[in-house]
């Protein structure tokens, strides 16, 4: 039992020895009492309340005659009993009953007396500390953090950015973006994130796969904990709605998240290459962000074309950090949200590998349709053959010179003329690289994909 007398001195400590000798066990409880300026008198308050509710205090029930008539509720008595070795046992009267009014018999209910018990201290410890360690609200600026441009699903309309900080400390509550547009002379409000992001990095190289790997997945170490992500359906993985995350510079979702450790956990059933990113080869510590539900950022100041600085300050219940301390981030902004995804199944004469050529050179494509199940799909929606956006652009090329450029095409296939190669080459060229590209115009800006090529030999 511990007491508080005055909190300005300590809180000593009484203990009835002989209960946690015979239970084995402690069972403590804190009483304030008041008006107590010194230990020892603090210490006999508290050994007076131990013994009253921790005491084994005998009860005893005796018929009496009418001899014990003069006794009362309250009264105290001594009481002795050979065979249980019990020797003037100050008891006090808790009820007396009587058995009849024709009997002598008279029951007195009794209860061994608190105050008779032997309460002399000769000993208590030295008063304990039972201050709790107050938290350390120190604030350190982010070391993992990237800024990335919103891509078209989360932000169709315009351009924004999308902040990514993760941290290990568990008391921030999130951090404030700030932008220069002058090279970091000065910076200006951007706006508030509430999230830090759950971070790690690969555990083993992960390799490439089929575009749902539901065969190899890979395992992820975290600095930080997470708790935002849980196994979900192959249809919800594939909607992108849940589970998102950036490996490296590829966005994937995935299905299964299996814990192995506290801070080690198994990713499986991924679905990679999402929202125009390229499947890569991921080494060992690549880093791995998660982005549930992200924060996009939008400002006139933030278009295609422009060089911006970025720097996140930390905050917690007691504290923000500074812009000073903030690591800046550079981002040349080029337009994610606006650019087409690169065309795919680039062929020429029906050969993606080795194609052959005598005369004309006919190419097809595929488009990947933004908001429509780009890549990978939406489940049970079918894109017509022609389906496609904005307009492209087929560069050919002879001998590392670009020979011919046609662009504005409105349609999925092109052919190069045996007549275009004989004007562009004076002979049929042995070897032609033809380069494609999808591009958009929006505002008088052009937005254009990265070029697929494909490589055509003349037999």
């Amino acid at each position: 039992m511990a007491i508080t007398f005055k909190e300005s001195i300590s809180s000593p400590v009484a203990v009835d020895i002989g209960n946690q000798t015979v239970q084995g066990r402690i069972v403590s409880k804190t009483v304030k009492f008041g008006l107590f300026t010194t230990n020892e008198n603090a210490v006999w308050a508290a050994k007076q309340q131990l013994q009253k509710e921790s005491y084994p205090f005998a009860f005893i029930s005796i018929p009496v005659n009418r001899n014990m008539f003069r006794l009362q509720v309250g009264d105290v008595f001594k009481f002795s009993y050979g065979p249980y070795g019990i020797t003037d046992m100050i008891c006090r009267v808790l009820q007396i009953e009587e058995e009849g009014l024709k009997s002598e018999k008279i029951i007195i209910h009794a209860m061994e007396d608190i105050f008779s018990v032997a309460n002399a201290i000769t000993e208590y410890g030295d008063p304990e500390d039972n201050t709790s360690v107050a938290p350390d609200y120190a604030i350190d600026p982010f070391t993992v953090q990237q800024v990335r441009e919103a891509i078209h699903v989360l932000s169709p309309d315009s351009i924004g950015i999308v902040p990514l900080a993760s941290s290990d400390n568990e008391l921030l509550l999130g951090y404030d973006v700030y932008m220069s547009i002058d090279d970091g002379s000065s910076y200006s409000f951007l706006g508030r994130s509430t999230s830090i992001q759950p971070y790690g990095t690969l555990n083993a190289e992960y390799p490439l796969t089929y575009s749902i790997d539901d065969s190899v997945g890979f395992v992820v170490d975290f600095v930080n904990g997470q708790d935002t992500l849980e196994t979900i359906t192959l249809s919800e993985a594939l909607s992108g709605s849940k589970n998102g995350a950036l490996l490296g510079d590829e966005y994937i979702t995935f299905q299964t998240i299996t814990p192995i450790t506290e801070t080690q956990y198994r990713i499986d059933g991924i679905i990679r290459s999402r929202w125009g990113s390229e499947q890569a080869v991921h080494a060992v510590d690549t880093p791995f962000t998660v982005i549930p539900a992200p924060l996009v950022l939008k400002n006139v100041e933030i278009s295609a074309g422009a060089d911006r600085k970025f720097k996140f300050v930390p905050f917690n219940n007691k504290f923000s950090g500074s812009i000073a301390d903030a690591i800046a981030i550079d981002l040349s902004i080029v337009g994610v949200a606006k650019t087409p995804y690169k065309p795919t199944n680039f062929i020429a004469n029906d050969g993606a590998y080795d194609a052959r050529y005598d005369d004309d050179v006919d190419l097809e494509w595929d488009c990947r349709v933004r908001g429509e199940g780009a890549g990978i799909g939406i489940p049970g929606t079918v894109l017509a053959d022609d389906t496609h956006e904005g307009l492209f652009k087929v560069e050919v090329w002879v001998s590392a010179a670009l020979v011919r450029t046609t662009t504005d095409l409105d349609a999925l296939s092109w052919t190069y003329t045996e007549a275009m190669n004989l004007a562009d080459n004076t002979s049929l060229a042995s070897e032609i690289t033809f380069k494609l590209t999808n591009f958009i115009v929006d505002s008088g800006i052009t937005y254009e994909s990265e070029a697929v090529e494909v490589i055509c030999t003349l037999n």
